[in-house]
């Protein structure tokens, strides 16, 4: 072949390769009723309003004055409080009452948190800094503070667990002292004890995410003036790595075989090796990124961007955009529609085989195909 005809045939070429690299967007049959308040759990559907949550198998309702979802989906749990005593209560997504049982005394709603786990048992914050954790039946296994005693004051304590609840860390985030913004971290190293795992006067914890086995923990710490660092720590609190950014962080995911971590900030998503920090590859974004995952198994990094109101749990201009790091290209796609959300739903990107993904944990659940 002449270089001539050489070059008649890759321009030829050109436009086909560059329409091989295609990714395609489909609502699961499931969901494609559900409005933006409607979730589906499992094989069934609730629909959540400001402080209440219906259960549309069984068409009953439920009112709250706090509400958590375990991981996988399977238990929803309640709080009713009267202004002194409170209630929890344990249902299936199907509306069928496991449980309900009192809490200790409550004092300051503001603070509430609920967070259930896929074996029945519930953790309670009860007050800023203050957690109890019951089991399935009801009764106190341990509670303890992650209070500072600072009296510059701090941010009310935050929860990252597990997939199966083996490993819990309750952290500060923002604690104030001397003026500067310092944090600590502890771990649940056994039913009733927990040790400090991270302290720092002067850098503050943005966001802490467990593996979903339990054994690694990730932390996203920060300074003015200086770069983002992630720790990754085991989960007795040994330190194994640290990468820095100069981005401004906020989520991180660890992939399935523990051996990449995905970091990302509000316009960047960048992959490392977890143990020796190697960059694997970066890729930069126009809008905001909700969430973001790699996939080693088709070397593929998935995100999903989009604008999001807090106030009504509403995602706009929502687009998922995948980007093989082998043959670096890129393929994207826009989904016509908003996307609702809520907080105690756990947005994630499955992989459910090669070139084939789905993102569950809005009130529609996204098929993605990717082809390149």
């Amino acid at each position: 072949m002449t270089p001539k005809m050489f070059k008649i045939l890759l321009f030829l070429l050109l436009p086909s390769m560059a329409l091989g690299q295609s990714l395609n967007l489909s609502v699961t049959e499931q969901t494609a009723d559900n409005n933006r308040s409607t979730f589906t759990l499992g094989n069934s559907k609730v629909t959540f309003s400001s402080q209440s949550i219906r259960f549309l198998d069984s068409e009953t309702e439920q009112n709250y004055d706090a509400v958590g979802v375990s991981s996988d989906n399977s238990i929803i749990s309640t709080l009713t409080w009267n202004g002194q005593e409170g209630e929890i209560t344990l249902f299936t997504p199907k509306g069928e009452k496991l449980n309900t049982f009192s809490t200790v005394s409550l004092a300051d709603e503001t603070s509430f948190g609920l967070y259930p786990f896929n074996n029945g048992n519930t953790l309670l914050r009860d007050k800023i800094a203050n957690f109890t954790f019951y089991d399935p039946f009801g009764e106190i296994v341990t509670s303890m503070s992650s209070s500072s005693q600072s009296t510059e004051g701090e941010a009310i304590s935050e929860v990252a667990r597990s997939a199966t609840g083996n490993t819990i860390v309750i952290y500060n985030p923002k604690i104030k002292r001397n003026g500067e913004l310092g944090s600590k971290a502890q771990v649940r190293t056994g039913d009733k004890e927990f040790e400090d795992i991270f302290f720092s006067s002067d850098r503050y914890l943005k966001n802490v995410t467990v593996s979903k086995d339990g054994s690694l923990i990730a932390a996203i710490t920060a300074k003015n003036g200086t770069d983002d660092r992630v720790l990754i720590l085991d989960k007795y609190g040994n330190e194994l790595n640290t990468i820095s950014a100069e981005e401004d962080l906020r989520g991180i995911s660890f992939t399935d075989d523990l051996e990449n971590i995905t970091i990302y900030s509000g316009g960047r998503v960048m992959v490392h090796n977890t143990l020796n920090g190697e960059s694997l590859g970066a890729t930069s974004f126009s809008s905001p990124i909700i969430t973001a995952d790699y996939f080693p198994k088709d070397n593929l990094i998935l995100a999903l961007t989009g604008n999001h109101s807090e106030r009504s749990g509403t995602l706009n201009s929502v687009e998922l955009r995948a980007i093989n790091l082998r043959q670096r290209s890129i393929a994207s796609q826009q989904f016509r529609s908003p996307l609702g959300l809520n907080e105690v739903i756990e947005l994630r990107l499955i992989r459910n085989s090669g070139n084939s993904y789905i993102l569950k944990g809005g009130n529609k659940n996204i098929l993605i195909r990717t082809n390149f």
